[in-house]
């Protein structure tokens, strides 16, 4: 009881450092920015309204001319559904909710892993903390999905390690769970990483049991880890085969380095200059490519200056932990994977499996952040129980501190000390803007230095006594302060908008229900960004999605290869100044629309009984035969039925569909039906909602005091 209260205790104190380190965001005087509000928002409104209206999220025909919805994982992603559910619908407010959300489940998830092996209360709320509020999370907010993937990352582990050393039915259940949750909404990359370093504790654990001869054991946990594996491909059904679905028809779906002059795996690499993060990430808040040598986003590695140091106070001696040097080590190894344009290491892993299919070698950087908490978690059990390995941490921050004052020293000559002023006469924002990197290095040194002697002051004075349990209450709150006020100089670059939640919303709530039924008179150009943004105070991008109307505009991942050929033929250009639908008489030699044939009047020969995404009914009346077109990306799971009878669906101008249709009155039904994807989200959707109610009904049993679990 006493162990479930101080859990209890650690989970509110990682909730209130959450809410302090992030509080504009919590309380909604400022918004998120770039990607977040851009791409992710969008979506996850238009996959919530699809839900909402009973209606599976299968095509979205309100950007780029149409692209399968379904295919994008984050389509099926259960915690945006029942986070739009909460709010009664997706919004800014619901976004918010979900990036910090993330924040937290990342935080404890960390907490509750480490507390697995043991270590003391000190390591387990530092190095959760720490996780929670690392360069990724905070240098990556705008990217949800990377986000997504590191908050279940610890989680995955966590009940990996479990089924590998108590095998049972409901840790496998767990296994199958958060693996589905990570593949569902997070980031492909990071969820293809994530199954090589399973795959690499396996082995380990397999040779150690081996070597044992501990076979009943070991066959114990293929059995269990068998049966995860079945029920986690059964809940992610739905994901791998939308996704398999859509990948030949993108240009995305090939390994990287078949499109190397496009799709490179090298693009978006950690700089070695970005290395300096681990201690000044207040220097990434400054977008300088030509010193990053790429976007800022990728730059920030920080996770805790003071933990770094308990590391290095222990990296080389011989009584540390060999758990301290291991997961160094194994951090070490990912970080020079992130590295990739400046080392060759992430070049060599494209011969494994899979890892040709993404970017952005500075996701690896997540990982590397991962197994260096996972020696500071060690380092700082390790300190929290030996007096003499204090002693030397003591002496390795007073000697930390003479550096920082000596690089101080070095770059005072450099600055433009009229800067700092500025942060009191004009704010903090204004100075972030105009202060270069030297200036911001400058003064992280001043806060790291006063936060290093304060811890140091503590300890002299004894001001929580002179027993370890002292040095953890001190370390930690020194810590605490750390991460904390490092959040909040580095949240206006990458994670905020100096803007409040009800002006950013200003035109969300005049939105459409339903589905307004397209002109049949206005061109596809008439629906565009730039002239839908008037309409917002804060949203730029996909802004036809809030309106639902079918556009040629809009950005995303996905691009349909067949898209790209119409763009580069000129037929998409020509074919986007005519309406969503119209009329024409004929094709020419290359299956193109002649557009010398298109029917002017085509708007009063026909009326549309039912619009939605994945459906379009309408009535027509010919006085001889046309072709009806439809500027919707093709694809294969397009059908058509006149007068009830199927009619091919026919890809035209590269990129666009069209019907024949006979003289007379006719009814046209076109419905986007990819059968096995709809069957697999059935499967999918009960599957991951039975296992959630199993593991709540069965926790609710054991805590009833039951000793036997009849489920």
């Amino acid at each position: 009881m006493k162990q479930q209260r101080s859990t209890y205790f650690d989970s509110l104190i990682l909730l209130a450092v959450l809410v302090v380190a992030l509080w504009p965001l919590v309380f909604g005087i400022a918004v998120m920015k770039w990607d977040a509000m851009d791409l992710y928002l969008p979506w996850k409104y238009f996959i919530t309204d699809m839900l909402s209206q009973n209606q599976l999220p299968l095509w979205n025909p309100f950007i780029n001319g149409g692209f399968s919805q379904m295919g994008d994982p984050g389509t099926w992603y259960p915690v945006s559904w029942g986070v739009a559910a909460l709010f009664g619908g997706y919004s800014m407010g619901s976004l918010h909710f979900e990036y910090l959300l993330h924040l937290y489940l990342g935080g404890l998830g960390f907490y509750f892993l480490l507390k697995q092996f043991g270590l003391a209360r000190v390591a387990l709320l530092s190095c959760a903390t720490g996780y929670m509020l690392s360069g990724v999370m905070i240098g990556n907010a705008q990217h949800l999905g990377w986000v997504v993937s590191a908050a279940w990352l610890p989680w995955v582990v966590m009940y990996f390690l479990r089924v590998q050393q108590t095998p049972s039915f409901r840790s496998g259940l767990q296994l199958a769970l958060v693996l589905f949750l990570q593949l569902s909404g997070g980031y492909p990359g990071m969820f293809i990483v994530t199954i090589y370093i399973l795959l690499g504790f396996f082995i380990v654990e397999s040779v150690r049991q081996i070597r044992a001869k501990n076979y009943a054991h070991y066959q114990k946990q293929w059995l269990f880890f068998g049966i995860s594996s079945v029920i986690f491909l059964l809940m992610s059904s739905v994901v791998l085969i939308a996704a398999f679905d859509m990948a030949p028809l993108i240009t995305r779906g090939t390994g990287l380095n078949e499109r190397a002059d496009v799709w490179n795996t090298l693009e978006g690499s950690f700089s070695p200059e970005a290395l300096i993060s681990f201690i000044y990430p207040l220097a990434t808040t400054k977008n300088d490519q030509a010193f990053w040598g790429v976007d800022f986003s990728m730059t920030n590695a920080y996770f805790g200056v003071l933990l770094l140091l308990t590391i290095l106070a222990l990296l080389f001696r011989k009584d540390a932990p060999k758990n301290v040097k291991i997961f160094f080590g194994i951090g070490i190894l990912f970080l020079l994977i992130s590295m990739g344009q400046s080392l060759p290491v992430r070049t060599w892993t494209t011969y494994l499996p899979f890892m040709d299919l993404f970017r952005f070698p500075s996701l690896f950087r997540l990982f590397a952040l991962f197994f260096f908490l996972f020696s500071a978690g060690f380092s700082l059990h390790y300190l929290s129980q030996s007096l003499q390995a204090r002693k030397l941490f003591t002496r390795q921050l007073l000697f930390a501190i003479i550096c920082f004052v000596i690089s101080n020293l070095f770059l005072f000559s450099g600055v433009e000390q009229y800067k700092f002023l500025q942060i009191f006469t004009i704010g903090w924002l204004h100075f972030i803007n105009v202060a270069q990197i030297n200036e911001l290095i400058f003064l992280q040194t001043g806060v790291l230095i006063l936060l290093m002697g304060l811890f140091l002051l503590m300890r002299k004075f004894k001001l929580f006594g002179d027993t370890a349990f002292g040095w953890k209450k001190a370390f930690l709150l020194v810590f605490i302060m750390e991460i904390v006020s490092f959040t909040w100089m580095n949240q206006y670059a990458t994670v905020l908008y100096d803007r409040s939640l009800n002006d950013a919303s200003v035109g969300m709530d005049t939105l459409p229900e339903g589905f307004p039924i397209p002109s049949s008179t206005l061109p596809l150009t008439t629906f565009n960004d730039a002239d839908q943004s008037q309409h917002f105070d804060q949203l730029w991008k996909n802004l036809s999605i809030y309106f639902k109307r079918p556009t040629y505009d809009g950005i995303s991942p996905y691009t349909y290869r067949n898209m790209a050929r119409a763009i580069e033929t000129g037929e998409f250009d020509k074919l986007i100044q005519y309406p969503v639908y119209f009329f024409a008489e004929r094709l020419d030699k290359n299956n193109h629309i002649d557009t010398t044939t298109i029917d002017t009047l085509s708007a009063q020969k026909f009326w549309v009984e039912t619009f939605s995404p994945n459906e379009l009914i309408l009535h027509t009346e010919l006085p001889d035969a046309r072709k009806f077109i439809y500027l919707q990306n093709y694809h294969p799971s397009w059908t058509a039925k006149v007068n009830g009878k199927s009619f091919p669906v026919v890809k035209v101008s590269e990129t666009f569909m069209a019907v024949d249709l006979p003289k007379g009155k006719s009814t046209l039904e076109f419905s986007f039906e990819p059968k096995n994807v709809i069957r697999a989200s059935f499967v999918s959707i009960s599957m991951w909602a039975g296992v959630i109610l199993y593991l709540f009904l069965t926790l609710l049993f054991f805590k009833r005091g039951r000793t036997t679990c009849y489920f």
